[in-house]
């Protein structure tokens, strides 16, 4: 037996599964999956209206941090992802990751294109649709920058389902040594989420890794599945851009490797998709980066859109009569017209379909440190459209929650944390104990405020209430905020539902329980006498008509 093969068995590595925020079991309406498929949050609906209005944002373009009926509690701790993922620059403090922000105009247009088309629903998707699929296996994102886009934006999707750190994909450190040695460096890291469930990204990115292997001496998808994988878990693969125009005999050859392989493996791993290549917008005639170009060219770059394409609102593509490299883009350029023959029609490995909904989003590249460039997007953009189509992918495929996540554990000796890129410039992510005092804190302070306000109100309140025949309401004492609590639901911290209130009474309703400040007493009051002399004015107007 090999060392890999050894190992298997311990290399799942421990689940931190601190989750933060307050909520109650939602189930999810997917069939047949029954309680084990509950997700631990509840998430308000939007509607299609405030989506319009800008009153709320879609969730995958960062809604979970304008939400109105509780606190994500992640997105106040800090650190890199609860930065990266609130969508909003720092202005250029840490510029690798800043650069792949989108501007809030962008962000606008975006949202605006997908509110022309049919269908609406991805802008309404909430984590809880997705989190069926992903619960209780491993999603592997394996592939170049492109694969990496996809990751960040599930990742940042998903951010309340995180602890919000990253760890190594393993702790067998043969498997971690020959992931590490691929060129360009495999980066296999991974965040943890409830119920056995993880997402991580393996940074391969050419084809000839994927099978076959090169430095690494074995194919990333042999290693995995000898490994670390299992039976359940998703295999979201791709390679493309990497492979220039004058290497398509090597493409050619490295998914004919990939289909035989799904072929030969998939009884025993039957989740591998393969995602499409997106679309890149340089100013070449079919908007391809050129491999003339390598080694001459640098940014910034002009992005174009490619001339007689166009996208109707059900999100089909569509050219011009006449215009052959409109055609040629519309079918998907050579890379994914060459993967659709081979994977698709050959070997049937399903696909995730992205390359429509970047076909023609030209406007919606980010800067790298050269300036503008046209192959990634920013965030958020076209990489949470990818989201959605995974999503609907998954659903279409059959996917089902894995049924014995509880009964089934993975041995948990542990993998050690690692830090992203620049993740030391933005410091450690703050604990949730530090979040709930600063809460508590925040809390107290406004009670201090509110209560010396209703002292300065005292002077001027004193007459104006002895004039209606008021008694002076005294202030009420300071009262200790109490410290919230969490709650283990499963393994996850959750907290209690939230029944306190921030001490601020209404003015519209006086039921039961409910206690008006003096200002309120004096509003109450002046608006019954107003009351009182309009009736009277109109009973006397009444009495004057009939004589």
């Amino acid at each position: 037996m090999s060392s890999l093969s050894k190992a298997r068995s311990g290399v799942g590595c421990s689940l931190l599964l601190l989750l933060l925020t307050q909520t109650q079991l939602l189930s999810v309406a997917t069939p047949d999956e029954g309680p084990a498929a509950t997700c631990p949050f509840t998430y308000e609906e939007h509607s299609l209206g405030d989506i319009r209005s800008g009153a709320k944002r879609p969730y995958l373009f960062g809604g979970i941090y304008n939400q109105t009926k509780r606190d994500c509690i992640n997105c106040q701790r800090g650190g890199l992802w609860a930065n990266f993922c609130s969508f909003s620059s720092k202005g250029n403090a840490v510029p690798f990751w800043d650069n792949q922000l989108c501007s809030s105009q962008t962000v606008d247009a975006v949202i605006g294109r997908v509110l022309k088309q049919n269908n609406h629903d991805l802008l309404s998707m909430t984590p809880c649709e997705l989190w069926p699929y992903l619960r209780g296996r491993t999603t592997w994102v394996i592939g170049d920058s492109m694969s990496k886009d996809l990751f960040k934006a599930i990742k940042c999707f998903m951010l309340e389902f995180q602890d919000l750190a990253t760890y190594h994909a393993s702790s067998n450190y043969t498997a971690m040594h020959l992931l590490d040695s691929i060129p360009k460096f495999g980066e296999p890291r991974c965040v943890h989420m409830p119920q056995r469930t993880r997402l991580c990204q393996i940074h391969a990115i050419q084809g000839d890794l994927f099978i076959e292997g090169n430095r690494t001496k074995i194919g990333v998808l042999p290693l995995l599945q000898q490994s670390m994988a299992h039976f359940h878990d998703i295999f979201i693969v791709n390679f493309g851009l990497w492979h220039g125009e004058t290497k398509q005999p090597e493409y050619k050859q490295n998914l004919h490797q990939l289909g035989k392989f799904y072929t030969d493996t998939k009884a025993k791993f039957p989740n591998l998709f393969w995602m499409e290549t997106p679309k890149q917008h340089f100013d070449s005639v079919d908007g391809d980066y050129k491999v003339p170009w390598i080694g001459k060219r640098k940014g910034p770059f002009t992005c174009q859109p490619v001339q007689g394409l166009s996208m109707d609102a059900d999100g089909a593509l569509h050219a011009d009569a006449g215009n052959a490299v409109a055609e040629f883009v519309m079918q998907g350029s050579w890379r994914n017209i060459m993967a659709r023959d081979i994977l698709a029609k050959k070997y049937k490995l399903p696909f995730i379909p992205v390359y429509n909904s970047s076909a023609t989003a030209w406007q919606f590249h980010r800067v790298n440190f050269d300036g503008q460039e046209c192959s990634h997007y920013c965030h958020p953009s076209i990489p949470q459209l990818w989201v959605w189509v995974l999503k609907q992918t998954l659903q279409r495929h059959g996917m089902r929650p894995v049924g014995n996540w509880q009964e089934v554990k993975r041995r948990k000796p542990g993998c050690a944390t690692v830090l992203d890129r620049d993740e030391g410039q933005y410091g450690g992510a703050k604990s949730v104990d530090l979040v709930l005092k600063q809460q508590q804190q925040f809390l107290q302070k406004q009670q201090e405020q509110r209560l010396a306000r209703l002292r300065a109100q005292q002077q001027p309140q004193g007459f104006l209430s002895w004039l209606l025949g008021l008694g002076r309401r005294a202030v009420p004492d300071l009262q200790l905020v109490p410290l919230r609590t969490v709650q283990l639901m499963d393994g996850v911290a959750v907290f209690p539902a939230d029944t306190a209130t921030d001490g601020a009474s209404s003015s519209s309703s006086n039921g039961p329980g409910k206690t008006l400040n003096p200002w309120q007493m004096l509003d109450k009051a002046l608006d019954g006498q107003q009351r009182h002399h309009h009736h009277r004015r109109q009973r006397q107007a009444k009495s004057n008509g009939n004589r």
